[in-house]
């Protein structure tokens, strides 16, 4: 039997990579093993191996140009298609406000022969390498753009620079074509394979994971893959000056209850020094694990924002001038919201913007603090509260009984911990409710700052932005070629209340997105969802006909509605028919039964 070829997929998104994989196992010739990495990443990874381990590698834009620029395998290029980019320009067809269209020379001709055939008007700004893409970027941010259309190198840099953006995504089309390319283009290197093979599982088989360094501070070795976190390989890299001035070090990490063990040597082979680590775990006792408290750096809460649907879609410009205020200071910040606004988004925002920024943020979510964590928070003395120049985030107040609260408030008073550190709280409220009496003893005795997130429902003109931007990054997510939603669709979502805000229209567009038969989403998807988030009929004494008599009018009314809606499976069309009504008097009386 003819062995398989082997190709290795550097996907920039983990849409493409499902898509590749999905399409790979429907060929018996191919083994597929795909990677999500951006540019600089997708180097990275190619770097790891040689014409041992693969017979092609397939990549897209920029980061195949690199690839192929340092790497002896084969490269071949997952091109974007006309269709691709007509995609994403139909995405972007109802956005309100200004954008324009930023990429390589590949994705701005094919955009410019679109908008000519079509006869649209967009602007288009051609780039040629990363350094171009952020001062691109500046300035059209400062000229009042604020979306591109754009591959994923400009957009992580539109995301920084608090723009919107909507990815350029490959389709079946163009990944189906660049699968040929890549079978054709293999070539015979199965003796080099079979011997790099032989070593290659020697050392995945060693217990111990080794990273290779050069003098430069790049990984140029992986043994096999990892689950370290940034943290981990960060402090490698950053110790590797030292090691090759000494010759060695050894150190530990904790790694959320995992005890990491790091021994570095310099090495000289074939005349080239390289720092190599061998690195073991074992794990910490159970009894020191702090279940509620979580510690992360900048780097961490960057990674955490900026992938968040907050981060994604600049959601803070409405408060975007307190926050700018707030960086300024280090006074105590108490952060207010209903439910699913977003409130541990903006704490770590708040923590990225501060002048503690290269210090530890403390997390402290006080609806999961056991017992033990608690003494451990309130009497250790490697407690976080014994630290100093450290932000310090407890969120959930709402969650401590009467005598945590009392006695967190006096270790705060008492140690003066909010002159010492970053206080950031954060509070739960109910749509209209009053600041409860605990939370104002706090903002007051600790001077805070106020900031409000305000609900969804105060942004509806915004939800139709929302709906593309979240539709974009789903087919990403998802490796779905949704194009939007019917306009009457996105009325519905704008007049609906979103109780849970962001977390429901995050939950409620994945599910639309997910379960799309269509192009678009269909204004009778929408209703079907929304109606199953209402509350269910309250139970009443019935009439012969089912009916309670003994109710109002208006509350008989919408009995029949429904009853109706049931019996057509939540469909408003057939129902609106059959009731004699229009669609959108049926949906005003949908929402009254709530």
């Amino acid at each position: 039997m003819k062995n398989k070829i082997k190709i290795l997929g550097i996907a920039p998104y983990e849409g493409m990579k499902a898509m590749l994989q999905k399409l790979a196992a429907q060929r018996d010739n191919i083994e597929l093993t795909v990677y999500v990495g951006d540019m600089n990443e997708g180097v990275k990874i190619a770097s790891r191996h040689t014409l041992d381990d693969y017979d092609v590698i397939l990549s897209r834009g920029g980061t195949a140009e690199l690839i192929s620029s340092i790497s002896p395998i084969p490269v071949v290029e997952v091109e974007l298609s006309v269709y691709d980019i007509l995609r994403a320009m139909k995405l972007a067809e109802n956005y309100s406000e200004r954008y324009a269209i930023v990429g390589f020379p590949a994705i701005t001709r094919s955009a410019q022969f679109l908008c000519d055939l079509l006869q649209y008007n967009i602007d288009i700004y051609t780039v040629h390498d990363s350094d171009q893409v952020y001062h691109t970027l500046t300035q059209l941010s400062s000229q009042g753009y604020r979306m591109v259309l754009c591959d994923v190198i400009t957009n992580s840099q539109a995301l920084r620079l608090g723009m919107r953006s909507i990815l350029f995504t490959s389709g079946t089309e163009s990944i189906e074509e660049a699968l040929d390319q890549a079978v054709k283009a293999a070539g015979t290197y199965e003796g080099l394979i079979s011997k790099a093979e032989f070593f290659r599982t020697l050392l995945e088989d060693y217990s111990y994971h080794i990273f290779v360094y050069d003098e430069q501070g790049e990984l140029v070795y992986l043994s096999k893959d990892h689950t370290f976190s940034s943290a981990i390989t960060s402090a490698m890299k950053n110790s590797v000056p030292e090691i090759l001035s000494t010759g060695g070090r050894k150190f530990y990490r904790d790694e959320g209850g995992i005890l990491v063990a790091l021994r570095g040597f310099r090495k000289v082979i074939h005349k080239q020094t390289y720092v190599v680590y061998y690195v073991n775990t074992r794990k910490v006792p159970l009894s020191l694990i702090r279940n509620g408290i979580r510690y992360i750096d900048r780097e961490q809460a960057c990674d955490e924002y900026y992938s968040s649907f907050y981060g994604m879609t600049n959601l803070y410009a409405p408060i975007k001038s307190a926050l700018d205020k707030i960086s300024q200071t280090d006074d105590p910040v108490m952060i207010l919201g209903e439910d699913g606004t977003g409130k541990g988004a903006t704490a770590c925002l708040i923590y990225i913007q501060s002048r503690f920024q290269n210090k530890p943020l403390v997390i402290i979510d006080c609806s999961r603090i056991r017992p033990n964590g608690w003494t451990f928070l309130t009497s250790h003395t490697n407690s976080p509260f014994s630290d100093t120049s450290t932000t310090i985030y407890i969120r959930e107040l709402e969650f401590l009984s009467q005598d945590q609260f009392r006695e967190l408030f006096s270790i705060i008073r008492d140690l003066k911990l909010h002159k010492r550190n970053r206080i950031l709280f954060s509070y739960t409220l109910k749509e209209n409710q009053p600041i409860p009496e605990e939370c104002q003893l706090v903002i007051n005795h600790f001077s805070c700052i106020c900031l409000k997130v305000p609900p969804l429902r105060s942004q509806s003109e915004e939800i139709s932005n929302l709906v593309n931007l979240s539709i974009s990054s789903l087919n990403m997510q998802l490796a779905r070629e949704i194009l939007g939603m019917e306009p009457e669709a996105v009325r519905l979502l704008q007049e609906y209340s979103w109780p849970h805000n962001y977390n429901q229209f995050c939950r409620i567009m994945k599910e639309l997105v997910l379960m799309a038969h269509t192009p678009y989403i269909t204004a009778s998807s929408v209703s079907k969802i929304l109606l199953k988030e209402e509350p269910g009929p309250q139970t009443a004494a019935p009439s012969q006909t089912g009916l309670d008599l003994r109710k109002t009018l208006e509350e008989i009314q919408l009995d029949i509605i429904r009853r109706v809606l049931a019996e057509e499976e939540g469909n408003q069309s057939t129902a609106a028919k059959r009731l004699g009504i229009s669609r959108t008097t049926l949906w005003r009386m949908i929402k009254k039964l709530s």
